[in-house]
């Protein structure tokens, strides 16, 4: 078995850091927000994160909208909200938050912690709108095929204050693949391509069908439809989510008592940001409050966690590559 490696390498331009478990492999770029942008199983070759096709890997200002400039693919993080918004709340309001939060647009402070047989990856943001700090810990270890993740978000203010978080994963899907969810969660549906696809006054239970899909099986690349669907928070003991795959299958797993909510999003060749040729990929996406602007989550929903005046939250998710 390949002993657990840390190479540091150059990824358009930007410096990255690969690890290789043995097992599977995994690049972190911390200019690019603390992107990883590849997690790959070196047993059967698959690359698990989808790549845009057509946008470059650069730096943006704060304030820049994510999906016009920094789509590219791989797996980021959404704080304090996920759309763009104004913060809801005193002492803050009317701060805006920028679209996909405040985090991607920043280069992380990183650190690596090497032991033997294991390693953390720490990343670190600072808050631009708001008093905070934001850390993420990947863990790996020596012939594991599992990545823990462990995140802590600090308050450092004498103020409570509000936020939603995503993981923002975009995955390389195929027709055929099968995503499979909880079947006691509901999903309410936040949009959809095209917009009667689905009533947004209708709570689902998956699997579900609607015009042109079929779930838990994926649709042709050709399908033409859009969604994206957000879980109320799920009972204790069904924090998990899983997309298989013929040679393999990515299982997330979390505490649902810590982080409550899931949502997918799912772009079955319906749209691209650019005009080109539409996106077939899917996010695959346990959150705090499932909608997507803290704004809403906080005056219409109801769904949102709150950091007490100098006050921490931490939770944990471990993703699996399945030979």
């Amino acid at each position: 078995m390949t002993p657990l490696s840390i190479t540091r390498v150059s990824v358009e331009g930007f410096e990255g850091v690969h690890v290789h478990t043995g097992v599977i492999e995994l690049t972190l770029i911390p200019a690019l927000g603390g992107k990883v942008s590849s997690l790959r199983d070196s047993r059967s070759g698959r690359e698990w994160l989808w790549r845009h096709p057509r946008y470059p890997y650069k730096r943006v200002p704060h304030g820049s909208s994510y999906i016009n400039e920094a789509d590219t693919g791989g797996w980021d993080e959404c704080f304090p909200s996920v759309s763009a918004c104004s913060y809801p709340s005193e002492p803050w309001q009317g701060a805006a938050i920028q679209d996909h939060g405040e985090l991607w647009s920043q280069e992380a402070e990183f650190e690596m912690e090497e032991n033997e047989d294991s390693l953390n990856l720490f990343t670190h943001w600072q808050g631009i709108a708001l008093p905070y700090t934001f850390t993420r810990t990947i863990a790996l270890q020596k012939s594991s095929a599992c990545v823990r993740t462990e995140y802590e978000a600090t308050n450092t203010s004498d103020q409570s204050l509000n936020f939603v978080w995503s993981i923002h994963p975009l995955l390389a899907i195929e027709p055929g693949m099968e995503l499979r969810l909880p079947a006691s969660a509901r999903f309410q549906v936040a949009g959809s391509f095209p917009s009667d696809l689905v009533s947004a006054e209708k709570q689902l239970q998956y699997p579900f069908a609607a015009a042109g899909l079929n779930f838990p099986t994926l649709p042709e690349t050709s399908a033409g439809r859009a969604i994206k669907i957000c879980s109320d928070p799920l009972p204790a003991g069904e924090g998990w989510a899983a997309l298989r795959a013929n040679d393999g299958e990515l299982q997330m797993r979390w505490d649902a008592t810590l982080l409550p909510q899931v949502a997918v999003w799912m772009n079955f060749g319906a749209w691209a940001a650019d005009g080109g040729t539409p996106y077939y990929n899917l996010g695959l996406e346990p959150c705090i409050g499932a909608q997507d602007s803290l704004a809403e989550a906080v005056t219409q929903y109801n769904q949102f966690a709150s950091l007490p005046p100098h006050g921490q939250r931490a939770w944990w998710l471990e993703i699996e590559l399945i030979a």
